[in-house]
């Protein structure tokens, strides 16, 4: 029995064989919810008590040892603007995450006039039509993190009723494909982080978006460099001793980003050596030539802008941090640049001590084998698959 959390909390108990994979797990998860047809947005998290969640390999059995307590969250892993979903319960299930993670900081609205029309979608979708003199004002309190943090204008939610009473009669899908149509347009959609140091109350996506809407002023592109090594261990914060300029108050560590155009390394330089800000550098997936984990090390060989060859090395703090930063660029360059997943990628594998032994005797056996990836179709696939089914 696997217990599968939806965004909004609501539990599925899942019953498969023994010795199933993944995927079977999923597909069951996905026919209650009707989105079979568009599954492959979505993945099964494996959330442990500490450190950070993984992305449960699908192609691989499912290890009970391996998934504390048989529980797994179901999340969407790759983010597509609306227009693209064919089927209003795919829809409900993006819209459901998206809440989660605007409520939750880790996707965050620079500007305040969206933040607003993003809150009132959301209470749109949650309660209906708003009455002015009853206004849902838990709703409001449950998104006070949505927007720019710090005090709020006395209006603030005076204009959250106004931007509400305007939708009156808007149905609830309707709210719901609004609030993804605005959060397809922030910069940060369908970006995953990988943070070189754990992740803490102080090292995380809220603070590290915030801080780069603090230090917005500074050039976002670092000149090019043949040769980059960065270590992540080092962790600096805006308002660092000894230091007599203002600063934001964050204490972050370096980290990667990987989203649907490629991979953006941000370095925090909120220390008296450098000026205040950070130091975001972009790599399209166009100018990766290759990518591969040496232990703790993430490897990635790209052609800068000036069109120069160029190595970056990332210290993260595990070797299972930087093999799944391996695997979120490979997927999501698949997914996202590529007519149809390659041989090379769905071929990959590595083996168990057992799976190593029985190999010495017999190459081709498949005892052992783990995939490395679980990507079965590219957005394009996927769209084209769900839209046939839908006039099937």
């Amino acid at each position: 029995m696997w217990l599968v959390s939806q965004p909004n909390s609501v539990i599925l108990e899942v019953k498969v064989d023994p010795n199933a994979i993944g995927q079977e797990c999923l597909e069951k998860v996905c026919e209650k919810l009707e989105i079979g047809a568009e599954a492959d947005y979505f993945g099964l998290r494996v959330c442990p008590g500490s450190g950070p969640g993984r992305w449960l390999n699908l192609r691989n059995p499912l290890d009970p040892h391996r998934i504390p307590g048989g529980r797994l969250d179901l999340r969407v892993k790759f983010w597509v603007p609306p227009h693209l979903l064919i089927n209003e319960p795919t829809r409900h299930q993006f819209y459901l995450h998206a809440k989660l993670d605007l409520t939750e900081g880790r996707l965050v609205v620079a500007d305040i006039e969206v933040a607003r029309r993003i809150i009132a979608y959301i209470a749109q979708a949650e309660t209906g039509d708003c009455d002015p003199d009853l206004p849902p004002v838990n709703i409001y309190d449950e998104c006070d993190r949505i927007g720019p943090q710090g005090e709020k204008p006395d209006d603030h939610i005076e204009k959250i009723i106004d931007y509400h009473c305007e939708i009156a009669g808007m149905r609830a899908s309707q709210a719901e494909y609004r609030l993804l149509k605005e959060i397809s347009k922030l910069e940060s959609f369908g970006e995953e982080l990988f943070f070189c140091k754990p992740v803490t109350l102080s090292n995380n996506a809220h603070n590290l978006y915030s801080h780069l809407q603090y230090h917005r002023q500074q050039v976002e592109e670092p000149r090019a460099r043949d040769e980059q090594e960065i270590d992540g261990g080092a962790t600096v914060g805006c308002l660092t001793s000894g230091q007599n300029v203002g600063g934001c108050g964050c204490r972050l560590s370096t980290c990667v980003g990987v989203g649907p155009h490629g991979i953006v390394v941000y370095r925090p330089a909120c220390n008296g050596e450098q000026d205040i800000g950070v130091e975001k550098q972009s790599i399209p997936y166009t100018a990766i030539h290759r990518a591969q984990p040496l232990r703790r090390i993430f490897q990635l060989s790209y052609v800068t802008g000036e069109g120069h060859e160029a190595t970056l090395h990332v210290k993260m703090a595990t070797s299972g941090q930087a093999a799944a930063l391996y695997r979120a660029v490979t997927e999501k360059h698949a997914f996202y640049c590529c007519e149809t997943v390659r041989s090379d990628v769905t071929e990959q594998f590595i083996r168990d001590l057992k799976g190593t032994i029985a190999s010495i005797f017999n190459d081709s056996t498949t005892l052992g084998r783990r995939y490395v990836f679980d990507i079965r179709r590219t957005c394009r696939e996927l769209h084209d698959r769900a839209r046939r089914a839908a006039h099937a």
